[in-house]
Formats: C-alpha cells, sequence, structure tokens
C-alpha cells in the first residue's frame, strides 16, 4: 500500500484510484519527503459525488476526511481569533488625550499662522502705500527685473553723495544746519497732551508697562531723526562793495533734506537723506540797499543786479512756535559803514515747505531780531533804520493766510489806513507819519482808554488802532528817552529836543549863551528834511503855537535865507505882532 499521505482537501474518485494503481505496477521510484500540511484558513466546499466505479472507496475517504477536518476547524478558529480578542482592550484615555490635544494644537496653529499671515500682508501693503521707504529696502533682496519702481524724488543720499553731485555741476554746500523733524515740532500743546494721557494711562494700569513698545507709536519710543537745511553755494568774483579776502561765495539755493531710516538699517552706516524741497534764492536789488540811506548820495548810485547772499543764520530765543526762521544776508559796502541785507526765510516743518516772507535791509547797520512789542501772542519782527537820532523801526507780525504750506505771512504795522473815525485819531496818525511820535501818543491814549464810555469818544477800539498806538509808542519812548538825556553838546541837546516835538525847550538851548548862531545855522543846514517835515506837520496841527512859529522862521533862515523866512513869517496870521517881532530879532 503506497505510503503518502492522502490530503485533506481533496477528495479521491475512481479515476485518481486508478492511476495510483498504475504508478504501483511500474518501477519503483524514489519516494519524496511528505511536505508539511498546513491547514486550511478557509473550510473547504464539499465537492458533488461522482457516480461510478470506486464508490465505496471514496466514501471512506471522504469520511476520514470529514473527520479530519472536524479536529483541525477548531485548532484554526481559536488561532483565527486569537488577534480579535487582544484588539478589543479598552484605550489609554492618556493616549487618547493627547491626540486629541495634538490635533486641536494643530488646528489652532494653521488658523494662527493664517491669520497672521494675511495681517502681515495687510500690513506691508498699508506701509508700502504710505512709506516708500519699505519698497527702498525691499528692492535689496529683489531681482532687478521685479524690483519696485520709484520716482526720483524717492532716492537717498549720505552727505558724501550730495556733496559729489553738486562738484559735478561746479557748486557745494555750506555749514547744514539742523531742522526739527514735523512729528517733533507739530503742535506742541497736542504734544504735551498725548505725553500725559499715555503716562496717566501706564501709571494707572501697571500690566500693561511690558507691553508699552508695542501700544505707543514708534515716534514716541525712539529719538527721531534730524533734518538739514543745506546752503548750495558758488563761487563769485569780489567787488569793491562787496569784498572778500579770499575764497568769495555766495547762496544761491537752500535744500531741504529730510533723515531717513531705512527698515533693518545697521548700526554705523552713514545717515542717509531725501530731497524733500529746493528754493532757489538772489539777494535784493542794489538800488532797494541804498534807498535806506537817506540824505547820501549813495541813492542815485544803485542798479538793480541783486547783491549776493553769504550767510544763513537761525533765529533763536524769542521767535515764534510756528515753524523755524532763518536769517539768510549779506553786506554792502557804502563808504566805510556795512549795511546789512536779506531775506527772512521760514521753514514749515508739516509740509516741508520754505518760504522768503521778507526782504529787509538796515541803514542802522543792525540785523533784524523778534521782540514783543504789542503784547500779542506772538512776538514782532523789527527791522531798524535808524539814521542818528532819528529813530525809525519796521515792526512786522505774524498773521495767519490761507495757504496749507506755509499758513502764516509778515504784514508790517502800517500808519497809511485810518480805521478809527475821529478827529483826534486822525491828527495823531499825521503827526506820526512825520516823526512826532510823542505828540501822537498823547492824543492816541486817550482815545484809546474812553472808547466804549459814549459821548464823542470811538464806540470800540480795532486791533489794527491798538497795533498802530504800539508802534507809535514804541518810537516815542526812544525819541523821549533822547531829549531827556544828559547831552555834552549844547546842539545835540537842540536836535533831540526837536525830534521829540520839544519846541520851546529846543528854542530855550538856541537863546542861552550856550549855542551861537553859527552851530544852530549848521545844524539846520545838514537837516535831511527830518526836521523841517516835523515843523510843517506841527504848523498844520497847531498854527498858534508861538515857539513853534519861531522854528518855521529859523529853519527857513537856515536853507532859503532872511528874506524868504521874514516873508513867511508876515503870512502867518496866527502869529501875534508881539511874537512876530521877538521872531525878527531871533533871525538877526
Amino acid at each position: 500500500m503506497n505510503n503518502r499521505p492522502i490530503r485533506a482537501n481533496r477528495p479521491i474518485d475512481n479515476k485518481s484510484q486508478g492511476t495510483n494503481q498504475k504508478r504501483q505496477a511500474g518501477p519503483p521510484r524514489q519516494q519524496k519527503q511528505p511536505l508539511p500540511q498546513q491547514p486550511s484558513k478557509q473550510p473547504l466546499a464539499k465537492k458533488p459525488k461522482v457516480a461510478g466505479r470506486g464508490e465505496g472507496v471514496g466514501a471512506g475517504s471522504r469520511s476520514a476526511i470529514g473527520k479530519t477536518s472536524q479536529l483541525i476547524s477548531p485548532a484554526l478558529s481559536q488561532k483565527k481569533h486569537k488577534p480579535t480578542v487582544s484588539s478589543r482592550r479598552s484605550p489609554n484615555p492618556l493616549s487618547v488625550a493627547l491626540k486629541k490635544w495634538l490635533a486641536d494644537s494643530l488646528a489652532f496653529s494653521l488658523l494662527f499662522g493664517g491669520s497672521a499671515l494675511f495681517s502681515v500682508s495687510a500690513w506691508f501693503s498699508y506701509q508700502l502705500i504710505l512709506n516708500p521707504d519699505v519698497g527702498i529696502w525691499l528692492n535689496q533682496f529683489l531681482p532687478a527685473s521685479t524690483q519696485i519702481p520709484l520716482q526720483p524724488n524717492d532716492y537717498l543720499y549720505s552727505l558724501e553723495e550730495i556733496r559729489e553731485e553738486l562738484k559735478a555741476v561746479g557748486r557745494f554746500f555750506g555749514e547744514p544746519l539742523p531742522l526739527p523733524n514735523r512729528e517733533v515740532l507739530g503742535d506742541m500743546s497736542n504734544s504735551v497732551t498725548t505725553a500725559r494721557l499715555e503716562e496717566r494711562l501706564f501709571a494707572q494700569n501697571p500690566y500693561l508697562k511690558p507691553w508699552r513698545s508695542f501700544l505707543l507709536p514708534h515716534e514716541s519710543l525712539v529719538q527721531a531723526p534730524v533734518d538739514l537745511l543745506i546752503p548750495v553755494m558758488q563761487t563769485r568774483e569780489s567787488s569793491t562793495t562787496t569784498p572778500c579776502p579770499t575764497g568769495c561765495k555766495e547762496i544761491v539755493e537752500l535744500r531741504v533734506y529730510k533723515s531717513v531710516q531705512t527698515p533693518y538699517q545697521a548700526v554705523g552706516t552713514p545717515e542717509l537723506y531725501r530731497l524733500v524741497y529746493q528754493l532757489p534764492v538772489n539777494g535784493p536789488a542794489e538800488s532797494f540797499v541804498l534807498a535806506s540811506l537817506i540824505g547820501t548820495r549813495a541813492n542815485q548810485q544803485g542798479g538793480n543786479r541783486p547783491l549776493p547772499l553769504t550767510d544763513i543764520t537761525t533765529f533763536k530765543n524769542k521767535v515764534p512756535e510756528s515753524g523755524v526762521w532763518f536769517n539768510l544776508y549779506g553786506n554792502r559796502l557804502v563808504g566805510d559803514t556795512q549795511v546789512p541785507y536779506g531775506h527772512i526765510i521760514h521753514y514749515n516743518p508739516k509740509h516741508y515747505h520754505l518760504s522768503s516772507m521778507l526782504e529787509w535791509k538796515s541803514a542802522a547797520g543792525e540785523h533784524p531780531i523778534w521782540e514783543n512789542v504789542t503784547g500779542g501772542p506772538y512776538p514782532e519782527l523789527l527791522v531798524e533804520q535808524t539814521m542818528g537820532l532819528e529813530p525809525q523801526f519796521s515792526i512786522y507780525q505774524v498773521r495767519p493766510r490761507r495757504f496749507v504750506p506755509n499758513p502764516i505771512e509778515l504784514v508790517s504795522i502800517s500808519l497809511d489806513q485810518e480805521v478809527v473815525d475821529h478827529y483826534a485819531y486822525r491828527r495823531a496818525i499825521r503827526l506820526a507819519r512825520s516823526g512826532l511820535w510823542s505828540p501822537a501818543l498823547s492824543l492816541m491814549e486817550p482815545l484809546k482808554k474812553n472808547s466804549g464810555t459814549g459821548g464823542d469818544y470811538p464806540q470800540n477800539w480795532p486791533a489794527l488802532a491798538e497795533a498802530q498806538l504800539q508802534l507809535i509808542q514804541f518810537h516815542a519812548s526812544i525819541t523821549d528817552a533822547q531829549a531827556t538825556a544828559a547831552w555834552a553838546s549844547p546842539s545835540q541837546k537842540v536836535l533831540a529836543g526837536l525830534i521829540d516835538g520839544r519846541w520851546s525847550e529846543a528854542l530855550n538851548v538856541v537863546q542861552s549863551s550856550s549855542l551861537n548862531q553859527t552851530e544852530l545855522l549848521n545844524l539846520l543846514q545838514a537837516d535831511g528834511g527830518r526836521i523841517k517835515n516835523r515843523i510843517q506837520a506841527a504848523l498844520l496841527e497847531n498854527p498858534e503855537e508861538p515857539d513853534l512859529q519861531a522854528w518855521g522862521a529859523l529853519i527857513l533862515v537856515a536853507q532859503q535865507g532872511r528874506s524868504e523866512a521874514i516873508a513867511w513869517l508876515e503870512t502867518q496870521s496866527q502869529a501875534s505882532p508881539d511874537n512876530k517881532t521877538r521872531i525878527r530879532q531871533l533871525l538877526d
């Protein structure tokens, strides 16, 4: 009988039985080692019975196979269901919580990252619109084909680059002057109020101090950069009227450079600036400067050529708070006297705007100063034109105007306009125009004091009338101080009295033995019209005053002769016969 094991998953039929018998009849073959029997993972399906020969044997075999399958099936069933039992164990709570936390963290990170990316993109777009410096910084990292386009005024320069640029056109710059940043100057009251609110906020909420750098604007945490005013200069030729020992130069342009700190600028790198404003400048005409020299031949010698501007300084101490004020000036030599002239320059930091506010000159050789003359909120600009004992000041007030880049202007306090309808006021204005400041002041002060009280006095006192009163009072204080001063020369005493309108005091000095007739005639002949105009204006207002009539005759004697003086005296109907006799004795 064959020792080969019988396969459990294959029934034996008649055909297979015959084949086995044939194999037994042949020559013996080498038997193979039996293969290990592997259990079937799934129960085998029963094949249908085959009718025919060997049915009995097949039935026995199927019976044996069936029993074997019943023995193998429980073992296979147990082995199959073991992993299922282990997979149904209860999960670890710590592992479940960790997985949930990781999932929540991932979702939150994605949400936060997306929000942050959107916020950064929006902030960068906003900065790119308002601050072109961000684009300048970003261009350092972008290829040439994708760089952000910039306008010519967006480029930044160092001082060395500015110097090289000017050198290429034959110019150079002088000493740069610092300018306050517009965020620093601005409205000082608002800045103080904001600082107080910030201090109170952090004092009442200490927990906000760690977040100070995030809550406050960048300008409140760092020192603001300093802008520059750079005078652009060029060489010029020396002349007899505007001499210079070596290296003659003149200022032809003023430039405002804004200091720019690009994002992530390395420490120690040169300061960068952007050109924000240019103001070409020329000096005043020579005829304008020489016109202030009253009584000299220089009035006819000046031409229309502009005089050079050589220096610029910043006004300090008493100055208006609206912006920054500069004095751009030069000097013209007249004989042995230096006559200064120039422009008053105003800088508005809110709009980076430069303006020439006033063209000035000073026959007194003095530069303009700021002084509070009228007692108003702003000081006034004083330009002195004094010649000898004749005080003459031009006073300019700061007044608003409708011009956004520079909303202020300098307006001179003028005596040409009459704003009060009163006889005494009109008399005072006429006397002040002639230089009789003290008599004009004595007429105008009672009007202001009694205005609005009814009667013959004015109903109100306009601001221009007050400014005119302050102008008259300023000059009257000077002439009064000169008239009461102790003079070593009698002629100077007489001149000071005549300038202040003190006719009687001056005549008393003439009648005394301290002043001879020759000195008096020389004094009156040297008059360039200042004393004569005062006497004529006073005679129109007070024709009956005896001492004033005497001075009218004396000045005609000195300038036109005795016959002209006697003829004029006879026409004075207000003069009494006794006074005419006294005046004739003075003329002799």
